[in-house]
Formats: C-alpha cells, structure tokens, sequence
C-alpha cells in the first residue's frame, strides 16, 4: 500500500459552495486543459458563541462575538485558506476540520466520487481508510492485552512458529514495525475470499530479516489480523466490530467487499501535471491487506474513532499509554507521535490517500480524505491546514 470513464467535465474544488472547473481525458488517452473560475464561495456558520445575548438594558439584544487574539484568524478566514489550498492543489474528496473537539466538527466536500456521472462527494462517504487502519487493529490488540489474553512480549511463536526468528518477534515489535518482517506490496490474481486466505498469502510472501530496526511493512498488521484470530477464536472484522465498531456507533465504516448499495463508492483519479485520469482499484490488492488497510470509513467515523482512543475512553488511560509506549515520540501502535504533543497518520493506497493530523487530545484535527490528489504533497497540503487551524479561533 503505499501507497474508464468518458471525457467529462470536472469540479475536482468544488466545496460547500462552488469551486473551480478541471477537465479529465479518457484514461490513457487525451487529457484536454482547465480553466479557472471564479473562487469558492465560504459557508458562514455562526460560532457557539455568536449564540450568546449579550446583556444590556436595552429591549433589543445583539449578538456578541469574542475579539480575536494578535495573529488569530475567525473561522470564515480559515476556511477560506483552506478552501484556496485545496483548490490551487487540484485535490477533490472530503475534509473534516475542528479546533473545539467534537463540538467543532465541520465537513468539507470537494469535487467528485463520480466524475463521468457526475456524482459529488459526500459527508458521510466511505473512502479506503489505507494505512490509517492500522490505529483500529492495534486497538484490538490492547483490548486483548487489557483483558489479560496477550501481552505486549507475547512472542510471535506462539502462534505461528513457522516463520523464521518467530521466538525473537513480539507484539510490541508487530505494532511498532521493529518486527524484522520485510515485505513488498503484491497483487494476487484474484481477490482472497477469506480471512484465511488473506493471511496466509502475507505469511508465504513475506520475509524475516532478525534485523529489529524500524522498517514500515504493511504485514506487520496482517499478523497481528491473524494473532487476534488466535487468541480471540473470532474472525478479524467480529473483534473490530465488538470493539471499535459497535461500542463507538460507527455508521460509516464497512469492509472493502461489504459496501452497502445505497453508499457512495468513490473511484480514484491520478493527478499528474493538474490533469486527473480515471484509475482501476484494485480489489485483489485491497483483499491482501486486512488489518492495514481493508476498511473503508468516512471521515467522522475516523474522527469519532480517534479522539475515543487518544481521550482513553476507548482503551482506558493505562491501555493507551502501554499502547503509545507512554505516547514516546515515535510511531507506536499505529500512529506517529510528534513532538508538541500532535500526532499524524497517513495513508495511500490505489490512488486513494488518507491523513489524520492535530493535537493529541482531538482539540485541534483534520481528517483529508482524498481520490485525487498527490500523496507527498498533500500530505505538505495537511500540514498547512493544521497551522491554519491552530491559529484559528475556537468554531
């Protein structure tokens, strides 16, 4: 993971309020110009405490608006910079932003699920969640350890001895990609219908090194996919639902050969030089990833997801630190933690790319979903938008 439709029309910018216009050519044939239309109007939505009467003896009230800090921006300022920032990026997808937590929750659509039928994207859209499911398997993994039937120097022998140095690799070395497994990304011929299948097709293509250096490998969690199988005699997706899903009330979150009908289902273009092309998903590919990137999810469940497990509530406060490693600057469990007490995630995968950036504690986040854009530079596009957001006032 890394990370045909006919000539149409394109409003990859197009957010809550207009956007500007991009053509996309068949693919693999003529990618025709754009043109640029005039700026995105700005959704106005009034602050918490815009709702406050003032208090005066006059019978007719205003509404009373805190003064913004030195070097603060207002919300519609934000917004505004962000929406500029998508668009000069030619990024199309959905964003949720905050900088009050959960209260402050606002959802941003640009540009197409569908573009040849012109279907907008949405709300509440499922997109391939990519790497950022590894959060959500190590979750289950530290549920396991706080009932007491794993734990963190659990060695992998355990539970599958036949892969070489398996008595020297442990939970804690699976979740933190210090394992010493090795393996590049590998498509079968067709989809692995089950669970078995898929882990069984990462166990015969993978290698173990002994070398306990950091090195980011997606098997590390189709493993720890299988470990939960053991230890729990529950299929993957039964443990995720128990324990993520069901407790958290995740509407918007389903495996990748399990999509409603009735759900938005978003194709991917490839953005190279500004001009998209329409680009085939890989099912098979998808079917070889379960727990690092099977699921798709929108990006309020992922929100909701996240600040339930970085706030304890989902883990509770001693099963987050074991988790975090005591939230060490590194990546641990999923999540890379970053000095200042912020945190990123990021995926990319089919020409889908997901981030999560903010503050540890949720106040302040962003959640970029994308099906079209570029991975290197949108993850720079996301670090952008969280500075704007911690310069901004509270929504």
């Amino acid at each position: 993971m890394g990370d045909c439709y006919a000539q149409t029309l394109v409003d990859p910018c197009g957010g809550t309020g207009g956007g500007w216009l991009n053509r996309f050519g068949t693919v693999g044939s003529q990618a025709v110009g754009r043109r640029a239309d005039p700026a995105p109007k700005t959704v106005r939505v009034d602050s918490a405490a815009s709702k406050i009467k003032a208090v005066t003896k006059k019978k007719k009230s205003h509404v009373a608006r805190p003064k913004l800090r030195p070097g603060e921006l207002s919300q519609e300022e934000a917004i505004a910079q962000i929406d500029q920032l998508i668009k000069r990026h030619h990024i199309m997808g959905t964003l949720l932003l905050t900088t009050n937590g959960p209260a402050g929750v606002k959802i941003r659509t640009y540009g197409y699920a569908d573009a040849a039928s012109q279907v907008r994207n949405t709300k509440t859209e499922a997109y391939p969640l990519a790497s950022l499911q590894k959060a959500l398997t190590a979750s289950v993994v530290q549920h396991l350890i706080n009932e007491g039937e794993l734990s963190m120097d659990t060695p992998l022998s355990n539970f599958y001895p036949q892969v070489p140095y398996a008595n020297q690799i442990t939970i804690r070395q699976l979740l933190d990609h210090r394992s010493g497994i090795r393996m590049t990304e590998t498509t079968p011929r067709s989809i692995l219908p089950t669970e078995t299948a898929q882990i069984n097709f990462t166990l015969r293509h993978m290698v173990s090194t002994d070398n306990h250096a950091y090195h980011y490998t997606n098997a590390n969690f189709t493993v720890l996919a299988g470990v939960i199988r053991k230890v729990s005699g529950k299929s993957y997706m039964t443990m995720l639902k128990q324990v993520v899903i069901k407790p958290l009330g995740l509407k918007h979150t389903f495996p990748f050969n399990d999509i409603p009908g009735n759900v938005v289902n978003p194709l991917a273009y490839r953005l190279t030089d500004g001009i998209g092309q329409g680009t085939v998903i890989s099912k098979p590919l998808q079917s070889t990833e379960l727990g690092c990137g099977s699921l798709y999810m929108s990006v309020g469940d992922y929100y909701k997801f996240m600040y339930s497990l970085q706030s304890g509530k989902l883990l509770g406060e001693t099963g987050l630190r074991e988790l975090t490693s005591d939230f060490a600057e590194q990546y641990s469990g999923g999540v890379y933690y970053q000095p200042n007490g912020h945190i990123r995630v990021g995926g990319n995968d089919n020409a889908f790319h997901t981030y999560y950036m903010g503050t540890r504690d949720g106040r302040v986040a962003l959640v970029l979903f994308e099906n079209q854009g570029v991975f290197g530079g949108d993850n720079q596009v996301a670090y952008q938008i969280q500075n704007i957001l911690m310069k901004t006032e509270k929504f």
